[in-house]
């Protein structure tokens, strides 16, 4: 048993080398890695004094040179300030640890203006966007504009229900005062966590379970909102996170990894306002709000092995989700029957008030747990009809020289026809856009909106319509109407549809010949119109994944060109034993295997972890020559790469006549 451990550990060695070398490495621009303490006594005081902190991975928050990388990080101006650039730039280091389960970050900041006013936004702080998994588990179902989003903290001195800095004075029950924010006031928690968005100085209080989950702690090296006594110097926040509350667990193997983003607002000048100084301005990593991941993604990763003592953090290389290459490219015309789309697995499964099993089929580590859904009000009350068909789109990517080919299968009752985005029948596809900027500094994205007309025909809007009128041939779309299904026609009962479609990466998103490092950032929306016989009946869902519209499309994927989809016939029968690989992979909580037998055999899969122990043994039996599949539910196994063994026997005598090894990744 050691050779054997000995040897699979060197053959997953191999093969992370490998995979690390044909994916672009992650670490510092969407991936950020936190250290263990090892122990250490870490001292919630807002002064960032343990020896820890020096070990610390760190990434900089700094006006003019936005942080990390594509495609989300970026910065703007806020308002309409007189200087054209801040006069007192946003500068600041984010330095991340771990403790267990509980997540220490420490922010320090060079300010001259230090405060936070009554305004939205009027503040210096920090803004972030964190996944809180538990909160998947608290979606009420009964509201029809319900969804699962990030949880919100803020750190700041934003006050905005207090407007006074003067004595208390009431006049017919109202306080007066300057309108300014106490001087030397408190940095303030807000969110979910924290006081709400327009709680006074009264509602500071928070239950101690909540600051067990979160709390925090600023000094700050001068005077907060108060621009008389001079130039502060300042501020240091330190604050903690329980991600173990919030549904993460680092010390399972293979270790967890947080989707968040943070921002760094600085408002600067404002008290009391200089007009002539007066500035307020955002940068942030991969993306800049508090409840959503619009603009980007960005991880917090933590694996036991990583600590304060282990040296040069590991490179992190997996996406979220892997497209593969199709042999050839599909024939368009609307129907998914070609032996590609056939061996290509459904990466995305979008259905109004979906269940947790059917957001569990979605890849990666956001897709399962981020996804929002929203009802149009067309007849009134967006609640008064009920939905009686909640449809069901399966997406497929694959991609065969330029173009990303989406293969989409909708289960759908009612198909309305309808062109408009409150009951309309279709997808939109978000692409980030490689050579196009915006002024934040983020790249760019593209809206393909693909549909049916009432005639029951592929309709175009948004960049899919512009680009089919400019440069015919980079965007192709393709539907059909499955069995007797009609459009537009309340009386009939409908089956659904499909949808071919195709979109040309150097011409539509300005992708280098050969796709460059394969790298993409996608966001989908799945509208459903169900028009039926009368108006009070009639009702439209969406349902997306990451970003509604075109500000959205923040989940790395990777176009593997050595990934390639099988198009063996299953009837084919290969000489010797053959994988075909795992499908999807990465993969959470299920994956397929699929292989080729020479002949019949009695097949038993083995799955072994790194260090070379057997964790799951399948035995599908006696199965026949040519193309078999087994699925492998990953129940109670901690993230991180295992190999399978698929061994073939004799069905008669029991010998073994072949074994072959492939690995796979679990992403929790």
């Amino acid at each position: 048993m050691k050779r054997t451990a000995t040897t699979l550990t060197l053959l997953a060695t191999a093969i992370l080398a490998s995979s690390a070398l044909a994916q672009p490495v992650r670490n510092g621009v969407d991936v950020l890695w936190a250290r263990d303490v090892e122990g250490a006594q870490m001292t919630l005081d807002g002064v960032l004094d343990e020896a820890a902190w020096q070990q610390a991975e760190t990434i900089r928050l700094v006006w003019g040179n936005p942080p990390g990388g594509l495609p989300g990080s970026g910065q703007r101006i806020e308002g309409n300030p007189v200087p054209a650039e801040p006069p007192d730039p946003n500068d600041g280091t984010l330095y991340l640890l771990r403790d267990g389960n509980v997540v220490w970050m420490g922010l320090m900041v060079n300010d001259a203006s230090v405060g936070g006013g009554t305004g939205l936004w009027n503040f210096d702080g920090i803004i972030m966007a964190i996944l809180d998994r538990t909160a998947r588990d608290r979606i009420n179902y009964d509201d029809a504009n319900n969804f699962i989003r990030p949880q919100e903290f803020i750190l700041s001195w934003w006050n905005p229900a207090d407007t006074t800095d003067a004595d208390d004075t009431y006049d017919d029950g109202t306080l007066i005062g300057s309108g300014r924010t106490i001087p030397g006031s408190a940095i303030r928690g807000f969110g979910d966590y924290g006081v709400g968005f327009t709680q006074g100085l009264d509602g500071d209080a928070r239950s101690e379970e909540d600051k067990a989950i979160w709390d925090f702690a600023a000094t700050v090296d001068g005077i907060a909102n108060d621009d008389t006594h001079g130039a502060d110097n300042g501020y240091v926040i330190e604050t903690f996170i329980d991600f173990g509350a919030l549904g993460y667990d680092f010390s399972q193997e293979g270790g967890d990894r947080i989707p968040f983003n943070i921002a760094l607002q600085d408002q600067d000048y404002s008290w009391p306002t200089d007009p002539d100084m007066t500035f307020l301005s955002r940068v942030w990593f991969q993306n800049q709000w508090a409840n959503n991941f619009n603009e980007g993604v960005g991880y917090i990763m933590g694996r036991s092995d990583v600590t304060v003592s282990s040296g040069e953090a590991p490179a992190v290389t997996e996406p979220e989700f892997t497209v593969m290459r199709a042999p050839a490219p599909p024939t368009l015309d609307g129907v998914l029957d070609e032996p590609a789309w056939a061996g290509a697995p459904d990466l995305f499964h979008l259905q109004y008030k979906a269940t947790p099993e059917v957001l569990d089929m979605n890849p990666g580590t956001v897709a399962p747990y981020y996804t929002r859904w929203f009802r149009p009000d067309i007849n009134g009350d967006q609640n008064a009809a009920v939905v009686v068909d909640p449809s069901l789109a399966k997406v497929k990517l694959l991609f065969e020289g330029n173009t990303l080919y989406a293969g989409i299968d909708v289960a759908d009752q009612a198909i309305s026809g309808m062109q408009s985005e409150g009951g309309r029948d279709g997808i939109r596809i978000t692409l980030r856009w490689l050579d196009s900027l915006t002024t934040a500094q983020t790249l760019a994205a593209r809206q393909f909106d693909f549909s049916i007309d009432s005639t029951g025909a592929i309709a175009y809007s948004n960049d899919a319509l512009g680009l089919q009128e400019e440069a015919p041939g980079a965007v192709v779309g393709v539907v059909s109407l499955k069995g007797s299904s009609t459009a537009a026609d309340p009386s009939d009962v409908d089956e659904g549809y499909q949808m071919e479609i195709a979109i040309n990466l150097v011409e539509a998103l300005g992708y280098p010949d050969g796709l460059g490092e394969g790298r993409i950032w996608l966001a989908l929306n799945f509208f459903d119109g169900d028009f039926l016989e009368t108006q009070e009946a009639s009702y439209a869902t969406r349902t997306w994944i990451s970003g509604e519209r075109n500000t959205g499309a923040s989940l790395y994927g990777y176009l593997d060109p050595a990934m390639t989809v099988s198009v063996d016939d299953a009837a084919e029968v290969p000489r010797s034993l053959k994988l075909l690989g795992n499908y999807p992979n990465p993969f959470n909580p299920s994956t397929t295997i699929r292989y080729m037998l020479p002949q019949s055999a009695d097949v038993t899969i083995q799955v072994f972890d790194l260090l070379g122990r057997e964790v799951a043994r399948l035995t599908p039996g006696v199965q026949g020559a040519g193309r078999n599949e087994v699925t492998f539910a990953a129940d109670g196994l901690a993230s991180g790469l295992y190999l399978y063994r698929v061994s073939m026997k004799d069905a008669t005598s029991g010998v073994r006549q072949a074994t072959a090894t492939g690995r796979m990744l679990l992403l929790k």
